[in-house]
C-alpha cells in the first residue's frame, strides 16, 4: 500500500503535524512539492490568529517553547515532554 504524502510549507506547527500524522500522511516540505500539486488538506483561515500573532500569545513554559521551536523551523513531535523539547533547543 502506498504511503499518503502531504506537502506543507514549514516549519509546521505541533498541532497541525499531528492532525496530518493522525490522518496517515507524510509531511514533506512544500519546496519539494512535484508540479500541479493539489493541497488535500487546506489549511483553513483562523480568525482568531496564528501563535503569536496578536493578543494570542503562548502562556504556559511549555507553549512558550514549542513556539520557540517552531519559530526557529526545528520540527518536535507533538506529544514531547518539556524536557524533551528543551533538549532540542540549541546551546547560544
Amino acid at each position: 500500500m502506498d504511503e499518503k504524502v502531504i506537502y506543507e510549507k514549514h516549519p509546521v506547527t505541533a498541532e497541525r503535524k499531528a492532525k496530518l500524522r493522525q490522518k496517515g500522511y507524510k509531511i514533506i516540505d512544500a519546496q519539494f512539492a512535484p508540479e500541479g500539486y493539489e493541497h488535500p488538506e487546506p489549511i483553513k483561515a483562523e480568525k482568531a490568529g496564528k501563535p503569536n500573532s496578536g493578543g494570542n500569545k503562548p502562556k504556559t513554559d511549555e507553549e512558550k517553547l514549542r513556539a520557540a521551536l517552531t519559530e526557529k523551523g526545528i520540527q518536535f513531535d507533538a506529544a514531547a515532554t518539556l524536557d524533551e523539547l528543551k533538549a532540542l533547543l540549541p546551546a547560544e
